[in-house]
């Protein structure tokens, strides 16, 4: 497929009925800013949450962004079904060969409507990464760019052991263009509590005057959307409801705790 491969128009009539199906059968998601702004052109750095993670950031996402996603899942039939197979459902998920192979067979026949509903950007391993980095600084320049940086190749965790710098080169070429640094945010999504966390800002500059090197950057940001990880799950942003469902849920693990002992 084409490198210059140019994010679909904002309305996208098979997504939309996607949405309309999300929104009334899948349990809201609110959105809580630690700073209580959302920006418009951001870099937001997000946990993947599994295969559900992008459809659902973009279901309940207020901004309006392009997402990086794996090439293959934007080409030919054959190449999203040998991904979805042999990446996300084996490496990934752990499946057997047989059961990936028998959802990969069905998925690959309509991923390419979500993708392209998701505004997905396509990412390399190779050098053609430098054609997404300059596309994405253009894009920069008009709306948001959502990226999922963690290294998922041992599989997905809530705490993520390891981020993969190429949203540095995204930053330092975004400011080498404009002469200023775009906002990074990095974003929590936990299934558990229906909540997405967005951090405040960060700059490259302000990295740069640490001292960090890109991987040094990579790493600080990992640590930030973990540390979102590790406020959410302390109940910091509970709603009543949620603080006495799960003060209900550790009242009977402790019980549980105490019976085996």
């Amino acid at each position: 497929m084409a490198i210059e491969y140019q994010p679909p128009r904002r309305k996208q009539p098979f997504y939309a009925v996607v949405k309309w199906v999300m929104r009334r059968f899948h349990k809201k998601i609110r959105t809580v800013s630690l700073d209580g702004k959302l920006d418009e052109q951001c870099l937001y750095l997000v946990n993947h949450a599994n295969k559900y993670g992008p459809v659902l950031y973009e279901t309940y996402f207020p901004v309006y962004n392009v997402k990086w996603g794996a090439a293959p899942m934007l080409g030919k039939y054959g190449e999203r079904r040998a991904y979805l197979r042999d990446v996300l459902y084996i490496q990934k998920n752990g499946y057997k060969h047989g059961k990936a192979a028998f959802k990969a067979f069905f998925e690959a026949f309509f991923s390419q409507f979500f993708y392209k509903g998701m505004k997905m950007l396509p990412t390399y391993t190779d050098a053609r990464l430098m054609k997404t980095v300059k596309k994405s600084v253009e894009i920069l320049n008009e709306s948001a760019v959502m990226i999922f940086p963690e290294d998922s190749n041992a599989g997905y965790f809530d705490e993520m052991m390891k981020f993969f710098p190429g949203f540095v080169l995204v930053m330092d070429a975004y400011f080498r263009k404009n002469k200023k640094d775009i906002p990074v945010r990095a974003v929590y999504y936990s299934k558990e509590r229906s909540l997405m966390v967005v951090d405040e800002p960060c700059y490259l500059q302000d990295f740069v005057q640490q001292g960090l090197d890109r991987e040094g950057i990579a790493e600080a940001m990992r640590l930030r959307v973990n540390a979102l990880y590790k406020r959410i799950i302390s109940g910091e942003f509970d709603t009543p409801r949620q603080k006495k469902k799960f003060a209900k849920k550790a009242k009977k693990a402790a019980k549980k705790a105490a019976k085996q002992k």
